[in-house]
């Protein structure tokens, strides 16, 4: 019954799907949209209309349940409910004075907002921008104001979370764009390592006044905004909320700059505004490039304070060291010290020194929460309260792309009595099953922020006010490799991913696999496309992952620690139906299971159905 479910859905969608694809009125809209952008005029007209169809469909069949959370064996869905549109209609414009605008109008979206009222069939994504450019004698100065754009201008201020995309090529994100055909999503990966998210990677949504200034006297730049941020929001929605910055930038050669930073965020957290939670920062940032090396550093201080924490005064350094296209042999070294009193959610930095800096706004609070207690990471995500290092490096054998990274870190000052790991294999599967979501799961230990799923793991030997008497070290191994070879003309590619992290309380090299480590975590998935023609790949994915604790960690109903294992298999297709049109069919077989934590078995299927029409 339960397969005749699927085949009428899916039946039902390619019916449709035909019927859209009959129409050759599709044009390509190459760049990836955003109201910040620069808006090009018309050649006949002063407003132009892009956009994109998406329609997703899935059902989900699951043989076990979390017990607690609905028991849903079954579930027929379009859209993932998330706050993504889907159809995007978005427009731009110039007028004779050269003032530039743009809006983006989603239409049926399934999630309009955390309020039922705010529900709409037509309403904007990112509001309705307005952006001109004054040049003058002095420098070109460019503002810009309206609805939401996307920021940044260094990683101890503004950045968004970058790491070094050793990632699965398996899932898409709404935000991927179509290539020229299938098999191009693949070879850019296996050429380059990137995945193209969109324009909203590694940066931070920012609405308020935009300020641009470019070709200044004596090579001097600057930029800034003044504004709301989604990361320090008051409690309640009509208070006060205002998050500043600007980045001052002078190039003193081709291969030198350097940059000052300052940012300043507050927010009222009571109804009369007398109490404010808020945070400042000033950092210098330096930039020197050498033949065959470039060096990046930026330090600074930061000081928080709230109505129960006033902490001072703290310290904050980031350094790397890369090689260039031109030397023989390519690495990376990534080193930073950030103090526990240097608190800052708008950079690609983790806070695990105040809670309470993650604001508890319904529907708000939890989109943005990201691990907080001693948090196992990847290389390439700063911690505070952590210091450490790790050295990455790129190495090809012919068709054989290899590259990955060892890391080494540790606690400043000791913290609270517990451990948090983001789940590697599945994080998308179930953070689906319960979106946005604290402490759910049938033992309360799964946080779900966007298209993640993040566990919190308990100590017991902390002291009465829930703190260790000791340092956590943290060590991690991420190794990535990459292979493509011909069959029959073809392309095929094969990818590989292996992540080792482990939480002790002594000093260790390597991570660390026995009762000694508090957490061990191990993950593995392998993805394959195998190009068909020129219109269709086929794609597989592998993955399994184990955690295990300690006896010092939570105990299930046998008296024993975590043992988890969590396994996916995927296969897909993708198909060029139109010259702008494309399909992805996805069909997952997951299970997530702990032997020593019995409510924690689930297994299933999922049949995902994507469609993306570009206009």
């Amino acid at each position: 019954m339960e397969q005749l479910k699927k085949i009428l859905f899916l039946s039902l969608v390619l019916f449709n799907l035909q019927a859209l694809c009959q129409s050759n009125h599709l044009v390509l809209d190459s760049l990836p949209f955003s109201s910040q952008k620069p808006l090009i005029k018309g050649q006949t007209s002063n407003i132009s209309f892009t956009g994109f169809y998406r329609f997703l469909g899935f059902v989900r069949n699951q043989t076990h349940t979390f017990p607690n959370n609905s028991g849903k064996t079954t579930a027929i869905l379009v859209g993932d409910a998330y706050r993504e549109p889907m159809l995007l209609l978005k427009m731009r414009g110039v007028t004779k004075d050269e003032i530039q605008f743009g809006a983006d109008f989603m239409i049926n979206s399934l999630y309009k907002g955390v309020n039922e009222t705010l529900n709409k069939e037509l309403t904007l994504e990112l509001g309705l921008n307005i952006r001109t450019s004054i040049p003058t004698r002095y420098g070109e100065y460019n503002i810009k104001t309206g609805g939401v754009s996307w920021y940044r201008q260094s990683r101890l201020t503004v950045w968004g979370n970058q790491a070094f995309n050793r990632t699965s090529i398996y899932d898409r994100r709404p935000q991927t764009p179509l290539t020229n055909n299938p098999n191009d999503r693949y070879s850019k990966f296996y050429n380059s390592g990137l995945v193209d998210q969109g324009i909203r990677y590694g940066n931070r949504a920012f609405q308020g006044l935009f300020i641009e200034g470019l070709k200044l006297p004596r090579n001097f730049v600057f930029k800034g905004v003044i504004g709301k941020s989604n990361f320090n929001r008051s409690s309640i929605s009509t208070n006060d909320n205002f998050t500043g910055c600007f980045k001052l930038k002078n190039t003193l050669s081709d291969s030198l700059y350097i940059s000052y930073q300052y940012l300043n965020s507050f927010a009222d957290i009571d109804s009369l505004g007398l109490n404010q939670r808020s945070y400042s920062i000033n950092t210098i940032e330096l930039d020197k490039k050498w033949k065959n090396f470039r060096l990046q550093i930026e330090t600074g201080v930061g000081k928080y304070s709230d109505i129960d924490n006033d902490l001072g005064i703290g310290d904050a350094v980031i350094a790397n060291v890369k090689t260039t296209h031109a030397s023989p042999f390519q690495f990376h070294l990534h080193a930073y010290r950030i103090s526990p009193q240097f608190i800052n959610v708008t950079g690609n930095l983790f806070n695990t020194t105040v809670l309470e800096v993650f604001p508890n706004v319904e529907g708000v609070g939890a989109s943005v929460r990201l691990p907080f207690k001693s948090p196992m990471v990847g290389l390439g995500f700063p911690v505070n309260n952590r210091q450490g290092g790790a050295l990455n490096t790129d190495i090809d054998f012919g068709k054989l792309k290899i590259n990955g990274g060892l890391g080494i870190f540790s606690e400043i000052e000791t913290s609270s009595a517990g451990i948090s790991y983001i789940h590697e294999v599945n994080s998308e599967t179930l953070s689906r099953i319960n979106l946005f979501t604290q402490s759910w799961g049938p033992y309360n230990s799964f946080n779900s922020n966007y298209r993640t799923v993040f566990e919190e793991v308990n100590l017991t030997d902390g002291d009465l006010n829930g703190n260790v008497d000791y340092l956590k070290y943290f060590n991690t191994i991420e190794l990535q490799t990459k292979y493509n070879m011909k069959v029959k003309g073809k392309n095929v590619y094969f990818f590989t991913l292996t992540k080792v992290n482990s939480c002790q309380k002594s000093f260790e090299l390597l991570p660390v696999f026995s009762n000694q480590a508090l957490i061990n975590q191990t993950s593995f998935i392998s993805d394959i496309s195998y190009e068909l023609n020129k219109k269709s790949n086929l794609i597989m994915s592998y993955g399994i992952e184990r955690v295990k604790g300690n006896i010092l960690t939570d105990l299930g109903e046998n008296g024993m620690p975590r043992n988890q294992k969590n396994s996916l298999f995927g296969c897909g297709f993708d198909y060029k139906i139109g010259e702008k049109a494309m399909i992805f069919l996805r069909q997952n077989f997951y299970r997530f299971y702990d032997p020593n934590f019995s409510l924690n078995h689930l297994q299933g299927t999922e049949t995902m159905l994507e469609l993306k029409i570009n206009f």
